[in-house]
């Protein structure tokens, strides 16, 4: 049995357990009030710190509210006389300020000292207090509850009797009315002094009778709502239509004892669908117009933007980029190559240019597979349209491209697909169209299958053309080449031909006949190169590679020229030439060699086909000028020559071609004069026609070209900024080296320097590059003759093996290639000057007297 000490001490490890405890609070004060010992649990419930304990700064009545302290006081005296006191409750005041409501129990021990346990109620007193403030408001609402009851049997009788609808009610047991409301009554047009305790065959028509009737009947039977959504009536306004809904209402043991009927007039209603269904048909016929409009304006912006240029890669990237976001989110094109067995372009377009990079490097990494059961290829090889809407994306990769295509993270969403065959006519697919859609629920409809289809009939139309365009381009450049070359060919044994000729014609111990058989191999020599230059300029027209000048000229001067030119064939023949000259601007900017060309052509033509008689050249200007200050000058040429027939008329502008087989062969020519004059009138602004011709009598033409008129004071200003590039300073050819790789043409070239002054001496030939790049590596020359086209090392070559070696010595260009560029690409490439075969001599003395330190290095600007 424990002793009484370990019973005490028990009890003391018992009690300070519980005062350890933060359960409750627990503190002991002596009479005075003075706290002298606390758990935490109280000094947390007031606020204070063990060291304000210690220092002796709390006591009770400090801490109790002053509307509790003689509630305290009281309790105080009733404990010292009793012992004990019943529990009760106050207020403390927290070191913070505010206040904590308490429980209190307290105890008295024998030596005075009151042990007081304390339970903080804050949230108690908070429940209390909004206990109390629902408790007002039920009985607020109960109170307006109660009113609102009070005044409900007028206030549903006042909705009864104003509603809008026809309100009814019937007994359950015979279904006559017991109340209508007074929308009813007018509905009806019947008083309701009228309508109470009849039933539907005493007001209406059998069958309508019958109808209500049995409706009413099964409303009761299954004691649920029916919705009568159209119902006939006939009133005394007319036949009206009703929605109706038919309600049972029950008695207390749930039986059916009224019927309760609404009834909503929906005569205006039902004529107002009748008529919104007409204006939906109407409208659906506009917007189907709407649509197709706007389908056209977007076809025609699609094909506008399509036909600017013949160039695939921008057809096919203006097609794309139109086509989003109108026909999807995304387009991929995929062209077939022209044998039909590869993917040649891939084009891609997106509405941001992060979807388009990342799918065009998608698409380099993951070529299409064409065993794919789906997709291009699928397409390409069915030649129909495929759409999958909601796109299982990882299938569809896995089929279309492989397995690892699937397995890659993608950025972009895919909603549908649409894959459309790019088909011309019935042929094989020139390639796909695929159309991806990433907005959620944007699905492929017929309509758009039928647009996207249309799109791709005239993408392939473009595609064909602008195929054919190149194919047509590259036989023009095929062309052109082979007339450079053959231009080449024939210029340079016919330089050496005329050019021998010219210094054999000089000679003067030649015979007569010796003298006139040299200058008929100069004329007909002079003819075939006209024939050749005719032939270029073909070529030029046709490929719109021809050069127009704008030149000041003296155009009376200019038509004097020509007449004296053509007055010998003229003579010979025996007909008159005559030039009449009418009101005409004496200085005009136009292109002096065309006009002049097309002069000599017609009026050529108008001598050769005149055998007796004249031919006259009438020249005249038209007042008034055009907007950009041109005005139009027109040549009538007249001949009494064989006439043309209307037959022979409809060739008469046409390319190797005259009027016919037999005059070909009575008056010879190529058939190139009128048609090429033609061309570079139309180039200068003008036009050449047939003005007038009959058979035996004599033929008319008409010329005319735009020109501008130029005055002194706009003569003198060009003088001016010309006068500076015309100065040329001669000096003395020290040295000069002649390449070209035929014998022939050195030798003619040799003996043309020998005749401009320069001693045999001071000549050297190479025959090709290489050698002459060892020569001017040895020495400096005053100047390099260079051939373009040579064996072994070309001229172009040579010069850049020179330049790069330091060389910095004239070298021109010396070449028979006469067609346009040929020029300003040996200037491009760095040449000093350009002279062109067959050689003139006038030409060669004056590139003899340029001095080339003048110039800066690089390609030279004059025209040599």
């Amino acid at each position: 049995m424990p002793t009484e000490q370990e019973q005490n001490n028990q009890l003391w490890r018992r009690y300070k357990t519980i005062f350890e405890s933060k359960l409750v609070g627990i503190l002991s004060t002596d009479m005075n009030g003075q706290i002298l010992d606390a758990n935490d649990c109280f000094l947390e419930m007031v606020g204070y710190s063990r060291e304000d304990l210690n220092e002796g700064r709390l006591n009770w009545k400090t801490l109790t509210h002053p509307n509790y302290l003689e509630q305290s006081r009281q309790v105080a005296e009733i404990l010292k006389t009793k012992g004990s006191v019943p529990v009760f409750e106050k207020e403390y005041i927290h070191k913070k300020g505010h206040l904590v409501p308490v429980r209190l129990g307290l105890t008295m021990f024998e030596d005075g000292t009151v042990i007081t346990l304390v339970q903080d109620i804050t949230r108690q007193k908070d429940i209390e207090r909004k206990l109390e403030e629902a408790k007002s408001l039920l009985e607020e609402r109960v109170a307006e509850r109660t009113r609102q009851l009070v005044e409900s049997e007028s206030f549903l009788m006042a909705i009864f009797e104003n509603m809008p609808t026809m309100v009814f009610v019937k007994d359950a047991r015979d279904l006559r009315f017991v109340r209508f409301n007074k929308a009813g009554e007018n509905l009806l047009g019947i008083p309701r002094s009228q309508l109470i305790g009849k039933n539907d065959y005493d007001l209406f028509p059998k069958e309508q009778a019958d109808f209500f009737t049995t409706k009413d009947r099964d409303v009761l039977k299954e004691s649920k709502i029916v919705d009568i959504p159209e119902e006939q009536i006939n009133t005394a306004r007319g036949v009206r239509y009703l929605h109706t809904r038919k309600i049972p209402v029950f008695d207390k043991e749930g039986r059916p004892q009224y019927l309760l009927g609404v009834s909503e007039d929906i005569t205006e209603l039902k004529e107002a669908e009748k008529q919104r269904a007409v204006l939906v048909k109407e409208q659906i016929a506009r917007s189907s117009a709407e649509l197709r409009a706007q389908q056209m304006g977007f076809l025609s912006d699609l094909t506008f933007a399509m036909t600017q240029s013949f160039d695939l890669d921008n057809i096919l990237k203006a097609f794309t980029e139109k086509s989003i976001p109108t026909l999807a989110d995304i387009c991929i094109v995929d062209l077939m190559d022209e044998e039909g067995l590869e993917i040649s372009h891939t084009q891609v377009a997106a509405k941001t240019d992060e979807d388009r990079q990342f799918i065009q490097s998608w698409r380099e990494r993951f070529p299409l597979r064409w065993d794919a059961p789906y997709g291009a290829a699928e397409v390409i090889r069915s030649r129909k349209t495929e759409i999958i809407n909601g796109v299982d994306l990882d299938q569809f990769l896995k089929s279309t491209f492989g397995p690892e295509a699937a397995m890659t993270q993608r950025p972009i969403h895919a909603e549908a697909f649409m894959t459309v065959p790019i088909l011309l006519r019935d042929e094989k697919p020139l390639g796909t169209i695929s159309l991806i859609t990433t907005s959620p629920g944007r699905h492929f409809s017929p309509l758009d299958q039928s647009m996207a289809e249309e799109v791709g009939r005239r993408l392939a139309v473009l595609i064909e053309n602008s195929r054919l365009y190149y194919r047509a381009q590259e036989a023009s450049r095929a062309k052109t080449a082979f007339l450079a070359n053959v231009s080449h060919e024939i210029r340079t044994p016919l330089g050496a031909m005329l050019g021998f000729a010219e210094i054999l014609k000089e000679d003067e111990s030649l015979r007569e006949e010796q003298k006139e058989a040299v200058e008929t191999v100069l004329r007909n020599g002079q003819q075939l190169l006209h024939i050749v230059d005719e032939i270029l300029d073909i070529s030029k027209v046709e490929s719109e590679r021809i050069q127009i000048e704008s030149i000041v000229f003296d155009l009376p001067d200019l038509l004097h020229d020509v007449i004296h030119l053509l007055r010998g064939r003229a003579e010979e023949k025996g007909i008159e030439l005559r030039l009449r000259l009418g009101p005409l601007p004496k200085k005009i900017q136009s292109d002096p060699t065309r006009l002049r060309q097309i002069l000599i052509n017609v009026i050529g033509n108008a001598i050769k086909f005149t055998d007796s008689g004249f031919v006259e050249m009438e020249a005249r200007s038209h007042n008034g000028k055009r907007r950009d200050g041109r005005q139009r000058i027109e040549f009538l040429v007249t001949d009494t020559g064989i006439g043309i027939s209307s037959e022979q008329r409809n060739n008469l502008f046409q390319p190797f071609s005259q009027a016919d087989s037999s005059t070909t062969r009575r008056f010879g020519g190529t058939g190139l004069g009128l048609f090429l004059s033609r061309k570079l009138a139309r180039l200068l602004g003008g036009d050449v026609i047939l003005n007038t011709s009959s058979a035996g009598i004599g033929s008319s033409f008409l010329i005319s070209i735009l020109g501008r008129e130029v005055t002194d004071s706009q003569i003198r200003d060009l003088g001016k900024k010309n006068d500076k590039s015309a100065e040329v300073s001669s000096r003395q050819v020290e040295s000069i080296l002649v390449v070209d790789d035929a014998m022939d043409n050195r030798e003619l070239f040799r003996r043309f320097i020998v005749r401009a002054g320069i001693p045999e001496e001071r000549i050297e030939t190479a025959e090709n590059g290489a050698e002459a790049v060892r020569k001017a590596l040895d020495r400096s020359y005053s100047v390099i003759l260079m051939d373009i086209q040579m064996p072994e090392m070309d001229g172009f070559q040579a010069l850049k093996k020179l330049r790069t070696q330091g060389y910095r010595g004239p070298i021109v260009a010396l070449t028979a290639h006469a067609m346009k560029g040929d020029r300003e690409k040996c200037l491009a490439a760095g040449f000093d000057g350009y002279l062109q075969k067959p050689l003139d001599r006038v030409e060669l003395k004056r590139v003899l007297n340029l001095d080339f330190s003048s110039q800066q290095p690089g390609p030279r600007d004059a025209e040599l």
